[in-house]
Order: C-alpha cells, then sequence, then structure tokens
C-alpha cells in the first residue's frame, strides 16, 4: 500500500486562515453503508460544532474521501486529518461493531489559493 502524495509546500501549511482539498482512502469498501457514510457526516458536523474548522464541501464514496476543508492558525493540515480519521475509525468500532482497520496510512492534500480579482 503505497502512501498518497502530498503535494502542499510545507510552507504554505503553517500561517493564517487557509484551504485545503484532502483525500484519504479506506481499506476496501466501508464506506459504503449509509449507517458508515453518516457517522463519517456526523463526525464533520462535530468539528464544525467544535470550531476546529470549516467544512467547506465533502463527498464520501466506498473507498474514500474528499474534503474541502478551511483551517486558522491553531490546526495543521495533517492534525485535521488526523482529527477527522481518528475520531471516524474510534467510532465506528464503538458505535457500529466495525472491528476492521478503516483507512490507508496517510492522506493527500492540495492547498487552494484564492484568485485575486482586481
Amino acid at each position: 500500500m503505497a502512501k498518497p502524495s502530498r503535494n502542499t509546500n510545507p510552507k504554505d501549511i503553517e500561517t493564517g486562515r487557509r484551504t485545503f482539498f484532502i483525500s484519504s482512502h479506506a481499506v476496501g469498501h466501508p464506506l459504503q453503508t449509509e449507517r458508515m457514510a453518516n457517522l463519517l457526516i456526523d463526525v464533520l458536523r462535530d468539528y464544525v460544532k467544535a470550531k476546529k474548522f470549516v467544512v467547506n464541501d465533502f463527498v464520501v464514496m466506498p473507498d474514500h474521501i474528499h474534503l474541502m476543508v478551511t483551517l486558522d492558525e491553531t490546526i495543521t493540515v495533517e492534525r485535521a486529518a488526523q482529527l477527522v480519521k481518528g475520531n471516524f475509525s474510534y467510532r465506528a468500532k464503538k458505535e457500529l461493531g466495525f472491528q476492521r482497520e478503516i483507512w490507508q496510512p496517510g492522506f493527500s492534500d492540495e492547498r487552494i489559493w484564492a484568485a485575486k480579482v482586481s
């Protein structure tokens, strides 16, 4: 299993408000059931409610997720991905009795730059 690419320049992820497109692949197709997809959505809602980050958009596929998140200077893209993947795994095991590994290691990210309007 190869680790996903990390395209973002480390200097671009350290300061201020920034938006990222994040993808993470699952092992197999654990996200294909409505219960699992709804649990992942609930995890995202919890972090938005706690103001950890802003979820601009997301897509839940049977074997991966795409997230567009805006982070402030208090959280890194690595930490945001870790929170989502870790909390989802924990809750899937605790609440739904899911016993297998859910996520492949790592994630892919791309910084989204705002267009400058003159």
